[in-house]
């Protein structure tokens, strides 16, 4: 099958735009991370491995998503991620061998996305784990995605970005599992988020329309981050409409009140253009600030998602002091050599 899209080879897809990324990511990810040959296993490197004692964070997830080249195995980040197959989730097994390279003795907080396949592998994973004596692996999935659920099943949504997490500085600092989950906890239940789609995309492996066929004149209101489809279409309106009709379904789900502060999330799926985010981001500052009375303490806006799929997920998030003293906590001086 001819897939129009620019690769080598469709088997070396995901370990070639690995690599590429980290060289477009010189000279910090030699610096902090390191791959293990022949796996698509990403890991501190050896100046930077976090103390015994301090709780590890391992996550992963497919791959396929589109984003600027970064390094996510830093301080005040991920201690170990892995990449599975295009929008598939890692297996059991390469889990494993993931956590294997960073396990000694502390606790492990595994991030996992809240999709079937990744929570279903990060058991195996974990089970794999207990039968080899690595005890304390503690399994975390948010979920925050309005659209994949209605609030009485809150627990069976996806979960689907967000601004808010302390997880990553609070292990940093040597907080305890319990207080990492606690808190993990907390940032889930103060944040929501919804996905639109606008148009389709070519999955680079199999060819097949992500979203399917999108008249020219309709949108996909509550679509997944890999364009999972919703089935709920309706006619394109203004942007300045979507906006106020996005913010309504995120603040009647997790109501805030006037004068109070929030994270706002703009991300674009991959194919949006700038002109159409900044535009929206305006939208939506207006409707949120001047119409809601609400004031933006942070936000982030950026095109990173699923090929070149046309479409955006909107996340609020509800801070209160804890959430923001761990937000602008730094590193601890010292804790690594050249600091």
């Amino acid at each position: 099958m001819f897939i129009k899209k620019l690769y080598n080879d469709i088997d070396t897809i995901v370990d070639e735009s690995m690599a590429g990324a980290r060289l477009m990511a010189q000279p910090d990810a030699d610096k902090y991370s390191r791959v293990i040959p022949g796996t698509r296993i990403t890991v501190r490197s050896d100046k930077y491995k976090k103390p015994k004692g301090l709780v590890k964070i391992a996550g992963g997830g497919g791959a396929g998503h589109e984003g600027p080249p970064g390094v996510m195995c830093r301080p005040g980040g991920s201690d170990c991620s892995v990449r599975g197959d295009i929008f598939a989730a890692p297996s059991g097994m390469q889990l494993f061998r993931g956590i294997q390279e960073i396990y000694d003795g502390s606790p492990i907080f595994m991030n996992v996305p809240h999709h079937a396949g990744d929570v279903l592998n990060a058991k195996l994973c974990k089970q794999l784990c207990e039968a080899h004596g690595m005890t304390e692996i503690y399994q975390y999935s948010g979920y925050n995605d309005v659209g994949s659920a209605p609030k009485e099943r809150e627990t069976e949504r996806r979960s689907m970005g967000g601004g808010l997490n302390c997880t990553g500085i609070m292990a940093e600092c040597g907080e305890s599992i319990q207080e990492i989950l606690r808190m993990a906890d907390k940032c889930n239940s103060r944040q929501r988020s919804f996905g639109v789609g606008i148009r389709p995309a070519i999955h680079p492996t199999s060819g097949l329309l992500i979203m399917g066929d999108m008249p020219e004149d309709e949108i996909e209101m509550g679509i997944g981050m890999h364009g999972e489809s919703s089935g709920n279409r309706i006619k394109l309106p203004r942007s300045r409409e979507l906006a106020q009709m996005i913010a309504k379904i995120l603040l009647d789900d997790m109501p805030v009140a006037s004068g109070e502060d929030i994270v706002l999330s703009l991300n674009g799926l991959g194919g949006m253009t700038w002109t159409e985010l900044d535009i929206f981001y305006k939208d939506l500052y207006e409707f949120l600030v001047y119409d809601c009375g609400l004031n933006i303490w942070r936000h982030s806006v950026r095109n990173a998602g699923t090929q070149e799929l046309g479409g955006f997920i909107v996340a609020i998030g509800h801070p209160d002091d804890e959430i923001k003293k761990w937000m602008t906590t730094r590193i601890p001086k010292g804790l690594y050599p050249e600091d």
